[in-house]
């Protein structure tokens, strides 16, 4: 961990927990948060057959933590602005777990939906401050780096939360899933009892909340800044769509078992933890605008791959995917980095207004991806296909923002 923190870059430190914990706890708390998504993915199926319902209202249970977690990345950036990290940081990882012990207990899929978007409003209170606490402990290339790292967390949980998901439920339960999720949830809560609290009095917002959280819009009343969150957006639209969709792929159209599902999807999301250091080698060697049309270039071959090979079989399916998980991977970090350094002083709310747009965007991925599509792999190749060539026409006017 020394290598990558420069001492001099420290703003704030960490006696009791030190630099290096906080940093390894912070990517242990993304990891986690992300891990809850991609478990339950393997039990869809299995909730579907159980409990009678649709895709459509199945996808609710996966849509309701994507939208309560977008609103939590929302508020909890400003609530951490006026009241600390430390405090918010602790209330969301308790919302974020007790719900999801809930869910063990469900006897319906609406338990499930509702218990599940409480726990994604806590979760996102937990992944905006986290974005917080970097912001205000680091800076230079330490905070580039560090940024950069904690980014790649949201992809290290993925490769083995579904064979973890999987395994689960073939040798317990779904309903062990969700014991799983909130007992480790609970557990990233520790390390934060002992950190020092990096957002100072002086610095804290003395308005009330609901003013607060309506100052917090001023940033997105920069048309400049929602042109490049657009393009954000775009390029990580079929990242969220296969998501939403490979259970149903990999399950109902390819046929495949718990072990195989677990092997494909693992190899798709550990393909994708290269990108944000792809992303950081890039970075060093050009700059942010050829990273951004190298991502949007990545959808538009994903589109051709899913049209042309996607359905052939399932390891091919897996290829189409691929260009999509690198450039979701490389274009996260980037944005975080770009727009955090422009709005230095508003680290909260820069992050909350990050954060909710890559999840509203999640919701609406997620939510087209499961419309009736003849094949969910057509919908693939369409909506990869549709978000590369808006991303390109939108970037003509969004570059100035890069370069400001």
């Amino acid at each position: 961990m020394a290598k990558i923190i420069d001492e001099r870059e420290i703003l704030v430190r960490q006696p009791r927990l030190g630099m290096g914990m906080l940093v390894t706890a912070l990517i242990t708390m993304l990891t986690v948060q992300w891990m809850t998504l991609d478990m339950y993915l393997p039990a869809l199926p299995v909730l579907k057959e159980e409990f009678s319902v649709s895709e459509t209202v199945l996808n609710l249970s996966f849509n309701s933590d994507l939208l309560a977690c977008s609103i939590g990345t929302l508020v909890g950036g400003t609530i951490c602005d006026k009241y600390g990290r430390k405090p918010i940081m602790i209330i969301g990882l308790i919302i974020a777990g007790i719900p999801l012990l809930v869910c063990a207990f469900a006897q319906g899929i609406w338990t499930i939906i509702i218990m599940r978007g409480l726990s994604g409003l806590g979760g996102g209170f937990a992944i905006t401050v986290g974005t917080a606490i970097v912001r205000d402990s680091f800076e230079g290339r330490s905070f580039e780096t560090i940024t950069t790292i904690t980014q790649a967390a949201a992809i290290i949980g993925p490769v083995f939360a579904p064979a973890i998901g999987s395994y689960t439920i073939e040798y317990l339960s779904w309903r062990w899933i969700f014991i799983l999720e909130g007992g480790i949830i609970m557990l990233t809560l520790i390390p934060f009892l002992f950190a020092i609290e990096t957002w100072p009095k002086e610095k804290r917002r003395v308005d009330s909340v609901i003013q607060a959280t309506v100052q917090s819009f001023n940033i997105i009343r920069d048309i400049k800044l929602l042109r490049f969150l657009g393009v954000v957006l775009l390029i990580t639209i079929p990242m969220w769509a296969y998501l939403a969709t490979c259970s149903y792929v990999f399950y109902d159209e390819f046929g495949v078992g718990n072990l195989e599902y677990s092997i494909l999807y693992a190899c798709g999301t550990l393909v994708s933890m290269f990108a944000p250091f792809i992303y950081m080698f890039m970075i060093r060697k050009s700059n942010a605008r050829r990273v951004i049309e190298c991502t949007a270039a990545l959808i538009g071959v994903a589109a051709i791959l899913f049209a042309t090979i996607g359905s052939i079989g399932p390891v091919l399916f897996l290829v189409g995917v691929i260009p999509a998980f690198l450039a979701e991977g490389m274009v996260r970090p980037l944005a975080t980095v770009v727009v955090l350094n422009k709005y230095h002083d508003e680290a909260g709310s820069a992050s909350a207004v990050i954060g909710f747009a890559l999840m509203i965007v999640g919701v609406l991925g997620s939510a087209v991806a499961t419309l009736p599509w003849s094949s969910f792999i057509l919908g693939m190749a369409i909506i990869s296909a549709a978000s590369a060539l808006l991303a390109a026409l939108l970037w003509i006017r969004a570059r100035e923002f890069v370069d400001m």
